[in-house]
């Protein structure tokens, strides 16, 4: 294995004492096998603490994706090489190890001992007795304490040399032991460290009752609550400081007396009191600007904006740092310190009332405290450090799809600087309508909905909740680039999407539960429905004749989650990538039981045979061509690659089979309609991505065949008679330049197509360089190319133009002769095959029928 190297440079101002690091490394296939040891050192041959697991494999069984974890000590401002190389056998006998008693887990780090109660989200360092008891606490709406009763403690690592991770599963239980709500806690431990790093979660398991499919705060599945908050025990107090962060304080401490509360109240933006911060009545809920340091009488003592608070706590016997990593960004937050105790408040009381998490939805925070540490530890967490890739070597590791490094004057990419660097950037964006907050933080404002605003009005509060897959495109970004925004807005938009967009419950309709929630709703004001799209102060929509609905197939993007978990190792998002795999199988296979079948069987089948016994010709395929069937396959090839189970993949190549053919009549397909039909080419790029899965899976048989065959065919087509969408105006509702930024993946796809046709690989590269040349001169000359929609879909088709002719080549084209002999007739709907249908969705359901599946099935529906 050749040396792998990473750079680390620290640009915050920030030196680092035993800073934790967490990312995901690309392995070219042969290069490790899992077994092999491995050192970290730097440029300066210094040793690094290392703990390394494979994430995901080549078919051979080497790594293709590996996950680090170190220890680093960095100055300010200064930049270390990371070198992960081969190395003889392992003699680091350093680890972090856990115990279990009969109702505790004793941690130890080597620097410290510290003891988990096993029933209850607590725990404490045994090294002081009386101090360092830490605790997460909810308090009801009446006041009251809820119980935190741990289902299970369960650690995430096997081999431990640099962080040991526990996770515990439990219920908020409120005084007549009915569960209010869920939660997960995460504690890290560290080797020879005295810090544990906390990560929060609070889930409201029930669903929605979303009446006439409409979304809003309020709703009766919602739960209420005062506060939550993790509550550290300090004993007896010697000194007491807070740190603010260098943009709020020039000093570094400031000191404490008395019983204090910082209260981060609003983002401290421009637009703080933005309405996009709204209750269920629509009131706005921000008390005031940015935040306020006040007594335990109320009076303020400092107010300012955006700070990134540490509190110090010096006592006789021990030293506390305590650290709330995006506090203003997820306000309303607070930290309050008395005598003996230290509040790190993730929902904070409010004067305006009780928080609300809505059905389904969940909130992760996070709290770093180190027990013990002379010097500054934490400061960093407010900017962690993000190692930066080589681009040779990710593009030499075949690991991320179509990836090349950059050409020196690429129009595409230069249209994409203004993402970050241009006036109306993702970081500016947020300022608009003051996307922070903690439901808000991490999404992207969607901009492109103002479009038709009278000049002057408020803009819309439009949330974009990941369509065309943004944090996709920021991971390839990063990648390509090197620049650490790029990650940060991934990182941001993928914790927003796993905890707020995701529909977390199993009580709704099958086709509902775990689903994502659509962007909100075109060219309207979210109001009360946040980011669930339909709300009932909007008594329009979008769609005519709609005014309703919930998370649909359309609208589902899993490929960016994939690249974020191999890329940070965050088991969210690994976990989203299944959940959104199975509810797609669910919307289109239907869910177990009899009732559920003939629903499916009344949708389907009897619509075909309607269209029969009139004398018009149904569609032959069990699937629509279009962008929902296309993001379809692409969550099942993705759930394939972060689980490993086969089943996703073959159930991916059954639904590829039933939406084409590669000797389709495609003039009969309807691809003219463009307002309907033009995401055919979503589905089109997913034949393309099946394609290149199969290849590094050395699986180049009957569905690897079927697929090119099929690509090969529409491409064929597209070339012939596709142009630019706003060529015809006349053909479009609204006609607007997001249709040029559409084109971009006709021009990607004439790229793919040139890998597959060894007879007329320049054709098409020349076509898809027409294409690209246009989108990128009309967007260059558009006052609107800045729009969210448009870079995020010029983000999301990036990387087949770097490619050159024949420069990949993959396998012989299949003869015509053997074409009908190998994939037979393309199919053709009869009676009888919609009669066999019917029966095995019959057999189906009679199969899995249970009385209690039927009526959970019927209750769902059910407006209660």
């Amino acid at each position: 294995m050749e040396p792998i190297t990473v750079q680390l440079l620290e640009q915050y101002g920030i030196t680092r004492h035993g800073e934790p690091i967490k990312f995901g490394m690309p392995v070219a296939r042969g290069e490790l096998t899992p077994k092999q040891s491995l050192c970290l050192t730097d440029n300066e041959q210094t040793s690094y603490p290392l703990q390394y697991r494979p994430v995901a494999y080549w078919p051979d069984g080497s790594v293709r994706w590996l996950l680090i974890d170190t220890l680093v000590d960095i100055p300010a401002f200064d930049q270390r090489s990371l070198k992960l190389m081969p190395c003889g056998h392992a003699n680091d006998s350093h680890i972090v190890r856990c115990e279990y008693l009969r109702d505790v887990i004793l941690v130890h780090t080597g620097a410290a001992t510290f003891q988990v109660d096993l029933h209850q989200p607590a725990w404490s360092m045994m090294d002081s007795p009386g101090e360092g008891e830490a605790r997460l606490q909810l308090i009801d709406t009446s006041g009251r304490p809820c119980l935190g009763q741990v289902v299970e403690w369960e650690p995430e690592e096997r081999d431990s040399k640099v962080r040991l991770t526990l996770k515990a599963t439990g219920r908020w239980l409120q005084s007549d032991n009915s569960v209010l709500a869920h939660f997960q806690c995460r504690l890290s431990f560290y080797r020879d460290s005295t810090r544990v790093d906390v990560e929060y979660c609070l889930h409201n398991p029930k669903r929605s009752q979303h009446p006439g499919g409409l979304w809003d705060l309020g709703d009766p599945g919602s739960i209420h609550f005062q506060s939550t908050f993790l509550e550290l025990q300090t004993g007896q107090q010697v000194e007491r400081s807070l740190a603010l962060g260098s943009s709020e304080e020039t000093s570094p401490e400031l000191p404490l007396s008395g019983t204090v509360t910082l209260h981060q109240a609003s983002s401290g933006g421009q637009h703080w009191d933005s309405k996009n911060h709204v209750d269920a009545s629509g009131c706005i809920t921000p008390e005031f600007i940015g935040y306020r340091l006040s007594d335990n009488q109320g009076r303020v003592l400092k107010s300012g904006l955006r700070p990134d608070p540490v509190i110090f706590v010096r006592s006789e016997s021990n030293k506390f740092q305590i650290s709330m990593p995006l506090f203003w960004q997820n306000f309303p937050s607070a930290l309050s310190v008395s005598e003996y105790v230290v509040q790190c408040h993730f929902f904070p009381p409010l004067a305006t009332g009780a928080h609300e998490l809505q059905g389904g939805e969940r909130k992760t925070q996070s709290v770093a405290i180190d027990y013990g540490a002379e010097l500054s530890t934490l400061t960093g967490t407010h900017y962690p450090l993000i190692p930066q890739y080589d681009t040779e070597w990710v593009s030499k590791t075949d690991a991320f799809p179509w990836f090349r490094p950059l050409k020196q004057d690429d129009s595409l990419q230069a249209l994409l600087a203004q993402s970050l660097v241009g006036d109306n950037n993702f970081f500016r964006k947020r300022e608009v309508i003051d996307e922070y907050g903690w439901r808000n933080f991490g999404d992207i404002f969607a901009d492109h909905e103002t479009l038709y605003q009278p000049e002057g009005d408020t803009p819309f509060i439009s949330h974009y909740n990941n369509q065309y897959d943004a944090i996709y495109g920021f991971a390839r970004q990063f990648l390509l680039t090197g620049d650490c925004h790029w990650f940060t807005l991934m990182d941001d938009l993928a914790h927003h999407v796993c905890d707020i967009d995701i529909y977390h419950t199993q009580e709704d309709r099958s086709e509902y539960n775990n689903g994502l929630f659509w962007h909100t709703d075109h060219y309207l004001d979210a109001r009360t429905a946040t980011h669930r799209t339909y709300s009932q102060h909007n008594n329009t929509s979008s769609i005519p004749g709609q005014t309703g609905g919930g998370p649909g197939t359309e609208h589902c993007y899993t490929t960016g989650l994939k690249y974020h978990y191999f890329l940070t190792g965050n088991p969210s998002s690994k976990s989203a990538v299944k959940e959104l795999a199975d509810w797609m199988i669910a919307l289109h296979e239907g869910s177990d039981g009899l009732l559920a079948q003939l629903l499916s069987i009344k949708k389907i089948e009897l619509n075909q045979l309607k269209q029969l016994f009139k004398g018009k010709a149904p569609h032959p395929y069990r699937y629509p061509f279009t962008r929902g069937t296309g993001n379809y396959i692409n969550s099942l090839i993705d759930a394939f690659d972060v689980t490993q189970d086969s089943q996703y993949l073959r159930r991916a190549e059954y639904v590829i089979r039933n939406t084409v053919h590669p000797d389709d009549d495609i003039q009969g397909r309807g691809l003219e309609n463009v307002e309907v039909a033009w995401s055919y080419v979503v589905f089109l790029t997913s034949l393309a991505h099946y394609l290149w899965l199969k290849e590094r899976l050395d699986e180049e048989g009957a569905h690897y065949n079927y697929a090119k065959a099929s690509l090969l065919n529409y491409c064929q087509w597209m070339r012939r008679h596709e142009a630019p969408f706003l060529m015809h105006p006349e053909n479009l509702e609204y006609p607007n330049d997001t249709w040029a930024a559409q084109d971009i993946r006709k021009a990607m796809l004439m790229y793919l197509a040139a890998e597959y046709d060894q007879k007329d690989s320049g054709g098409f590269h020349r076509k898809g360089q027409e294409w690209l040349n246009y989108v990128c001169r009309h967007l260059e000359q558009s006052d609107t190319s800045y729009f969210a929609r448009i870079q995020i879909i010029l983000l999301q088709n990036f990387g087949p133009h770097l490619l050159q002719p024949n420069d990949n080549f993959k396998g012989r084209a299949i003869p015509t002769s053997q074409r009908s002999d190998q994939f037979g007739p393309p199919p053709k709907l009869t009676t009888t095959r919609i009669a066999a249908k019917i029966a095995t969705k019959l057999f189906k359901g009679v199969l899995t029928f249970r009385p209690t599946r039927e009526r959970a099935w019927l209750q769902a529906r059910v407006d209660r």
